[in-house]
């Protein structure tokens, strides 16, 4: 796939509105104080002092923001956030990353803006905490959501359904929502990135890693590049059988294993020099997939592409990054011609 060709798909996914649906999370990173703590004059007990705070969109949020900078047309999220700081924050980023949020449903009091805060120690991230774990959502928010998506869908080119969460938005009534507007608009792209509940949706296309699609299956793997290629292909064709559709598996620092219904391949990822940072990759896959495959893309063409994505997305350190086409594009000026031309 030439530059030429990719600078072809990129123009096009501007023209495209793509959705996206799922678990919206703020990432915040506290940078803490490396001197003695004081004490608190309470407790006795040591304080942490934040000397640097940050706040970035995770969950579908991130993918939200990598649609975004890919450059599509419109972006339209639907989820939820609490009346909460970290719900205002959640709705600002958005609207900073150009993404619409007429979808994004205001909760009740009981349902906590999911966040997930980084503490780091010079260079070492601590424990993290969780906001939003033990969240339940009630029935005026599943049909308000309900309600956003089905009046939305006829607008968009298509729409990425992201689970991230156990306790998320994916109540039974929006899953069965979800699964037939997949069955009622065809003709649309629905990609299909979810961490645990990958088989409650139908007519989707799936978009796993490796690791997920062992799990599924009853196997277990550590790291998704030890899952051996004989398995995918067993995990392509299960998964096939399931959705009806194309199936792509991420494979870590190996690509991308696709399956179109009948013939298998690999498309293989493009080296980066280290330090990397993997988290966010899987968003950037995901986003570029959907965008690619809603501007015309053919199923090998679109993983080439976000194999090229998520090289940029990598080299990004602390924070779930974002791959622009000026940022692609200058990638593959970099690499042996070879590697720009594959696919």
């Amino acid at each position: 796939m030439t530059p030429s060709r990719i600078q072809e798909i990129l123009a096009a996914v501007a023209e495209k509105s793509i959705g996206v649906v799922g678990d919206f999370c703020v990432d915040a990173y506290w940078e803490l104080d490396v001197n003695p703590p004081e004490l608190s004059i309470e407790t006795g007990k040591p304080t942490l002092a934040v000397t640097k705070q940050r706040y970035t969109l995770g969950g579908a949020g991130n993918v939200a923001g990598n649609v975004a900078a890919l450059g599509a047309g419109r972006v339209l999220a639907f989820g939820g956030y609490g009346d909460d700081l970290y719900g205002r924050e959640m709705v600002k980023l958005l609207h900073d990353a150009r993404v619409e949020t007429d979808g994004m449903v205001k909760t009740d009091s009981e349902w906590e803006t999911p966040v997930y805060a980084k503490p780091y120690l010079a260079k070492d991230e601590q424990n993290r905490i969780d906001f939003g774990r033990f969240n339940s959502m009630s029935a005026h928010f599943q049909r308000t959501l309900i309600d956003a998506v089905q009046g939305a869908i006829p607008l968009l080119d298509a729409l990425i359904i992201n689970q991230q969460l156990r306790h998320g938005i994916y109540a039974p009534d929006v899953v069965e929502a979800l699964n037939r507007l997949s069955r009622e608009y065809p003709s649309k792209i629905f990609l299909l990135d979810a961490r645990d509940r990958i088989l409650a949706f139908q007519q989707m296309i799936p978009k796993v890693n490796a690791v997920e699609a062992a799990r599924i299956f009853g196997s277990s793997a550590i790291r998704k590049e030890s899952v051996p290629l004989s398995d995918l292909r067993l995990f392509g064709e299960l998964l096939y059988g399931r959705f009806q559709k194309p199936v792509f598996i991420t494979r870590g620092s190996l690509g991308i294993f696709l399956f179109d219904g009948n013939v298998p391949s690999e498309i293989p990822a493009i080296a980066a020099i280290p330090p990397i940072d993997p988290v966010g990759a899987g968003d950037t896959t995901s986003a570029t997939l959907a965008c690619a495959l809603a501007a015309g893309a053919p199923l090998r063409e679109a993983g080439v592409l976000a194999t090229f994505a998520a090289a940029v997305t990598v080299q990004k350190l602390k924070q779930t990054g974002t791959a622009t086409p000026d940022e692609i594009l200058g990638l593959i000026e970099k690499l042996p011609a070879g590697d720009a031309e594959r696919g």
